[in-house]
Parts: C-alpha cells; structure tokens; sequence
C-alpha cells in the first residue's frame, strides 16, 4: 500500500501549483500526473483562442477550474461528477470541451490522472470507459488503491471544506 506522498516522491504525481495571477489561497489539495501537465503544454488545440471561449483559451480555461477547485470555497458540483459504476471510485471533471478523469485520495481531494477531448468521447461511446480503466490501472500499479474515497458527491466533496 502506498500513499499520495510517495506517488509525489515517485514522481507520478505532482502538486498542482497555483498560477502567479490566483490571489486566492488554497483549501483543497489538487495533483495531477506530469504527463497532463506536458499535454496542457504542449497541445495546440489547447492554445488556439478560437477553440476557446470568452477569449481564454482551452488550457486557460482548465487552469482556471483546477484553481476553482483548490482555491473556491463553493466548487461547482457539475464541473465534477461520479462516473459509472459509482462503486470504483472514479470521477471526472468537466471543463470547457474536455474531460479529466481521476479519484479523490480523501474528502475534498483529487487526483487527475488522464484526459479525453469532450467530442471524442461522444464520437467513440467507449472512451469514457477506457479512461475509467486508464484511472484504475494508475491506481493499481501505483499501489494507491487504499486511498480510493467512495460515496456520493456530498460525501466525498462536502459543501465546506
């Protein structure tokens, strides 16, 4: 059994680190695998303003929930939500035309793993399922399947953290 502390001293997980711009101060932990945050990076699409919306563009529009989430004291519960079957443990965020997919170490925690871009998962109906399984593969060989937290949305994301 592992814990998230020695995925970060692994390097399979890092930190999120919030931007210079958020004035706000943190009160949720939030890590993302290295490789979410090359593809962030690195993926044009993410960069094109006209992909985007409200002249930001889809990176910053995803930096910008995953500072809503660590920094907001009411996250929006529809940005993110339980996937199917619930009984795995494994949710995925919503931000603009994307999808991020991970699980909660703990209450009010997350842990995102892999990612998908919204149309493609409703072009191939299977590709929800296979990030579900592409989460609970990392958490497998990562060990970590002791820091899985189950339950609903108010059990695992309370309203007051």
């Amino acid at each position: 059994m592992a814990t998230i502390g020695d995925a970060v001293a692994a390097g399979k997980l890092v930190a999120f680190a919030l931007p210079e711009w958020e004035a706000r101060q943190p009160i949720r932990p939030l890590w993302v695998t290295p490789e979410l945050l090359r593809w962030m990076r690195t993926t044009p699409q993410l960069h094109d303003l006209r992909l985007g919306a409200g002249r930001k563009t889809m990176a910053e529009l995803l930096e910008m929930l995953f500072c809503d989430f660590r920094c907001a004291q009411r996250f929006s519960a529809g940005d993110l939500r339980r996937m199917l079957p619930s009984r795995k443990g494994i949710w995925k965020m919503h931000p603009y035309r994307l999808r991020i997919y991970g699980w909660a170490p703990g209450t009010n925690q997350f842990a995102a793993v892999t990612w998908a871009f919204e149309k493609d998962t409703k072009t191939n109906k299977r590709l929800n399922d296979q990030k579900r399984d592409d989460v609970l593969e990392f958490v497998r060989v990562n060990r970590l399947r002791e820091t899985v937290t189950y339950g609903d949305v108010n059990a695992v994301f309370p309203r007051d953290p």
